[in-house]
Order: structure tokens, then sequence, then C-alpha cells
């Protein structure tokens, strides 16, 4: 009954009709803004109790409310790859070979686009010679091949926020996400590695976090296991160079990396990665 009304919960976008309804003046139109009401599918997830519910919807609201104000508080000066001269060189927060799912550092590879602070964030899998990221069922989680990997700490820092109590999120619908967290990044760590660089690493396995609040951590170090929790369809590694330490209101920083390898070839300087890459650590 839920994969049903998960998969109807994509009416709600019939209501973009009523708009058009709106600015032409066309009354019969405007009956398809009530198809906003599936969006309420989607809120009040049977995968989370009616709080975790409300707050899930606050923070919605708030990412909604930061695309306006973002580029206003930083006077509409927002960090390109041209103009942003990165403060730190990072490594990759993983060990071995992971695929660039999603992520870029122009608009058409980028994350998220408008999504300001996400604006050059990256979602890491790990994938076969099939481009398949699990054995086995995709409805188990263990069968993910990227499920409890190491993750790293992508370069010297000082942790500043520390969320590891979410369980994971359970496996939807393919092309579908959920979130069973009030927090869409799930379990996450946020490190500041110099005054306006901060790492966000998102998607964390519930009690692997091996790092706390003030702790000094070192490029490479062990710091948690890869999981499902948050918003998210499987699991994977989200990660994010931000100018502060708030998701919401901070710009996104595009990431310099250094001594790793794109597709076997090896990268010693800085470099930018994109989607559709298998990349790693040298």
């Amino acid at each position: 009954m839920w994969k049903l009304l998960k998969k109807s919960s994509k009416l709600q976008w019939l209501g973009l009709i009523g708009i058009v309804g709106s600015v032409f003046e066309i009354t019969s139109l405007t009956w398809f803004y009530l198809f906003w009401l599936f969006a309420w599918i989607d809120i009040f997830s049977p995968v989370r109790s009616v709080t975790n519910s409300l707050l899930f919807l606050l923070q919605n609201l708030a990412m909604l409310l930061s695309i306006p104000l973002t580029p206003l508080l930083h006077g509409f000066r927002l960090p390109s790859k041209e103009s942003y001269v990165p403060q730190c060189q990072y490594s990759l927060p993983f060990e071995g070979k992971w695929h660039v799912v999603n992520g870029g550092v122009d608009k058409k590879t980028s994350h998220s686009w408008y999504m300001y602070s996400q604006r050059y964030a990256y979602d890491f899998f790990i994938v076969d010679e099939k481009d398949k990221s699990h054995s086995g069922s995709r409805d188990i989680l263990s069968d993910y091949y990227c499920y409890k990997k190491t993750v790293l700490a992508p370069a010297d820092g000082i942790v500043v926020a520390v969320k590891g109590k979410y369980y994971d999120t359970p496996i939807v619908e393919v092309g579908q996400a959920d979130c069973a967290a009030p927090d869409v990044r799930g379990n996450h760590i946020i490190i500041r590695h110099s005054e306006n660089e901060y790492s966000m690493i998102a998607h964390l396995l519930k009690d692997s976090i091996c790092v706390k609040h003030g702790d000094k951590v070192s490029r490479g170090q062990k710091i948690a296991l890869c999981g499902n929790s948050g918003n998210t369809s499987e699991p994977h590694i989200h990660f994010q160079i931000q100018s502060g330490k708030s998701f919401l209101f901070s710009a996104g920083l595009p990431i310099s990396f250094t001594a790793i390898m794109i597709d076997g070839m090896m990268k010693m300087k800085s470099c930018f990665i994109t989607n559709g890459t298998t990349v790693q650590n040298i």
C-alpha cells in the first residue's frame, strides 16, 4: 500500500498547472492546485514519526527560503570555479574506488545548482563492472557495495557538528527517495578546515561516528561508516564544502582535490571532478 501511495505522490506536480490557470485567468485550470495535496504523502511518511515529519517539513520550508536569501546574504557574489581561490586542498572522503554519480563544478553537472550550499556537492557510490551499486536484492541495505564502508576526514580540521543517532531509511522504489530522519542529511559530520571552509559529509550509519564536537581530525582519519540515513534512495556518501557551518545559508564552494586518480589517470595537482567518473585517492 505504501509503495502505491508513494508513486501517487508524484501527482503533486500537476499542481503546477494551477499556476498557469492563475496567470492566464483560466478558472478550470486553477482546480489543479488541489493536486498539491498529494505532497502530504511525502511530508507525513510512515517511516517517520509525526514529530519528525513536522521537523522535516520545517527544514524543507527553510531550504526553500534559502533560495532567495542565500545570494542576498553573500552580496550576490556566489563562489565559482573561476573566481574562488581554495583555502585548503582536499582528499576524497573514502578508501578505494568510488563512482561520482552526481555533482560537478558547473550548472550542467551540478548536484543542485539552486540549492546554494549544495551547488558543488557530490554523491559517491561504489559500482561493479556492470555499473550496479549492489549485489543480490536492491531492497537489502547490506547488499550495497558501499554500505558500512569507511568514511575519512577529507582534510585536517576541527569537528563542529555531529549527528549520529538516526536510523537508516528503508529502500523504496527505483528512482525515488524517502527520509526516516527529521533532517535530510541524516547522520552527518561538519568539519571546519579554515575560517571559511567547512566540509559536510552526510547519510552516515547510525552509531558509527567515531569523532565528537571539538575533536581535531587529520586528513585520511577514519570518522564514520557509510549508511543510508536521511533523504536518500540508497546507500552513498554525500560530500560538500561550504563557506560556513550553516547547511541552509552557506555558499557551496568548488572542491579542489589533490593526489587522486580519475578514471585511472593520476592527478597529483589540484583538480576538479565531475559526474560519470571513477575516482580514488593515491
